[in-house]
């Protein structure tokens, strides 16, 4: 039980931080786009603030999404006998897409996180659910070849 907790731990850690700084980019870029000049350290700065502030936000988004999507991956893993890896990266990335356009149509604005406004910007928002999906199975469950790597 332990080892499913801190791999769940760590995919939804892992999906927010990668979310974050997307989400920070695509700010960035509207600003650019808009004439503002945005340096390096403009942006580091801007990517610090938004992983204290933003990123607990989004990680509170990711909490309830992955529980649904993996016990759903699991369940299909279990019940169809394909790849389980694939199951937990396709439930992370749907389940996320899903979630951000529920909170979308329950938010007062017309989107809440700026990344969704673009197609862009929801796949690569959403694929960081199927980054954490493959996350949470690399550690839960990883394969006997995975377990000889060595660390660096």
């Amino acid at each position: 039980m332990a080892r499913i907790m801190i791999a769940f731990a760590l995919a939804v850690i892992g999906a927010a931080l990668v979310a974050t700084v997307i989400q920070t980019q695509f700010n960035l870029a509207a600003l650019v786009a808009l004439s503002v000049p945005i340096d390096l350290t403009v942006r580091m700065h801007a990517i610090s603030h938004d992983l204290l502030h933003f990123g607990p936000i989004i990680a509170l988004i990711f909490i309830p999404t992955f529980a649904i999507a993996f016990v759903v991956a699991y369940w299909l893993s279990r019940k169809l006998k394909v790849a389980e890896r694939w199951w937990f990266i396709l439930a992370g990335g749907v389940g996320l897409a899903v979630a951000f356009t529920l909170i979308d149509s329950l938010a007062p604005m017309p989107i809440l996180i700026a990344a969704n406004r673009t197609l862009l910007g929801f796949i690569l928002m959403s694929s960081c659910g199927a980054f954490g999906g493959w996350i949470f199975d690399r550690l839960w469950h990883p394969r006997p070849q995975e377990l000889l790597e060595e660390l660096p």
